[in-house]
C-alpha cells in the first residue's frame, strides 16, 4: 500500500549515486538540470562512446531492494543508501573542488563511510555472491553426507584459519534462488561497510588536486592495489587506496606513516595519465568522465612510450 504523499520508491538504483556523477559531467552541462558525461566501455561489442544523462550511468532495478518472504520489497538498505548521499552531498563541493580538512575526525568518517559503501554496493560484489555460493556447494559435493542430507563437516579453513560451520540449513543454502543472494547481498553491503571503513580510517590520506579536469572515475571508481601481493585486502598492510573525488581532486589512502599526512598536493604537470591508468583498470565496464575519451586515452596510452 502507498501512502499519500509519501515520495515514490526509486526503481532504478544507482551503485554509482547521480550527485557523485553530476561532477565528471561535461563542463557545460555540469551545472544544468541535465548533467551529461562521456562512457566507454572495455567491452568492444558495446560501441564507440557516447554521451549520456547521469541518470541513464551505473544503475540496475532493484539492486537493493530484495523481495521479502510476504513477497514485497525491502526498502531498507536503498532508503539507507539514501540518507548517507543526501548528507554527503552538501559537503561534496568542498571535497570535490575545495580542500577539505584531512585530519578532521567527521571528514574522515564521512568519506571512509562513503567509499566504503562506495566499494560494497557495486554488483560486481553482487554477482561474486552467486559464484561464491556455486563454488561451496561444489565443494561439498564429495564429502560424508549425515541421514538428512548435509555435509558431514565440522569446520573450514579459510585464509590458513580453521573456523568451524554449521551445515544443518544445508539443504536450504543448497537450493539458494535468486533473490536469497540478493538478501544476501543487501545484508553484506550493510554488515562489511562498517568494518572497512575502520581500515580506511587507520590509513595515511593525501589528496592530489590539480587547477582543470583532469580526473576520470568508473563503474567502479574505488581502487585498490599492492605493489608486491596480487591476492590483498583493506587490511594488508601496504595496500592502497584511491579514490576519485571529482575531476579536479583524487583522494589516496596508504601506508607510508613516516611520511606527511592529510596533505594535498600539486599534481605534477603529465602525470594525470598513470593515476587515470590505474583507475581504468579497477574498471569493471565503463570510463566515465566530461572530458572527451579521445584525450583520455592518449594520455594513457602515451605511458607505454615514456
Amino acid at each position: 500500500m502507498k501512502l499519500a504523499g509519501a515520495a515514490p520508491k526509486p526503481v532504478n538504483q544507482h551503485w554509482v549515486p547521480k550527485f557523485y556523477l553530476r561532477y565528471f559531467a561535461t563542463p557545460e552541462t555540469r551545472d544544468t538540470d541535465a548533467p551529461q558525461v562521456w562512457i566507454f566501455s572495455k567491452r568492444e561489442d558495446d560501441g564507440d562512446e557516447k554521451l549520456t544523462h547521469v541518470r541513464n550511468v551505473c544503475a540496475k532495478r532493484f539492486l537493493y531492494s530484495p523481495l521479502g518472504d510476504d513477497g514485497e520489497r525491502n526498502w531498507d538498505l536503498e532508503s539507507r543508501l539514501g540518507e548517507v548521499e543526501s548528507l554527503l552531498a552538501r559537503r561534496w563541493p568542498e571535497f570535490a573542488e575545495g580542500f577539505a580538512p584531512l585530519e578532521d575526525q567527521p571528514v574522515r568518517m564521512s568519506l571512509s563511510l562513503f567509499v566504503a559503501i562506495m566499494h560494497m554496493r557495486n554488483p560486481v560484489l553482487r554477482e561474486e555472491v552467486e559464484r561464491m555460493h556455486e563454488r561451496f556447494v561444489r565443494a561439498f559435493e564429495d564429502a560424508p553426507l549425515r541421514a538428512d542430507g548435509s555435509p558431514e563437516v565440522k569446520a573450514v579453513q579459510i585464509n590458513g584459519q580453521t573456523r568451524s560451520i554449521d551445515t544443518s540449513d544445508w539443504n536450504s543454502y543448497r537450493a539458494w534462488s535468486k533473490n536469497d543472494h540478493d538478501r544476501f547481498f543487501a545484508g553484506m553491503v550493510q554488515r562489511e561497510a562498517g568494518h572497512i571503513a575502520k581500515l580506511l580510517l587507520k590509513k595515511r590520506w593525501s589528496v592530489l588536486h590539480s587547477e582543470r579536469d583532469v580526473f576520470i572515475t568508473t563503474d567502479k571508481p574505488v581502487g585498490t592495489y599492492h605493489q608486491g601481493r596480487e591476492k590483498f585486502g583493506f587490511g594488508t598492510d601496504g595496500v592502497v587506496v584511491t579514490f576519485p573525488l571529482g575531476p579536479k581532486r583524487l583522494l589516496v589512502m596508504d601506508d607510508l606513516h613516516d611520511e606527511p599526512a592529510n596533505q594535498h598536493y600539486q599534481l605534477k604537470e603529465g602525470n594525470a595519465g598513470w593515476f587515470n591508468m590505474t583507475t581504468w583498470q579497477g574498471a569493471s565496464r565503463l570510463m566515465i568522465t566530461g572530458r572527451p575519451i579521445p584525450e583520455v586515452l592518449s594520455e594513457i596510452l602515451a605511458l607505454e612510450h615514456r
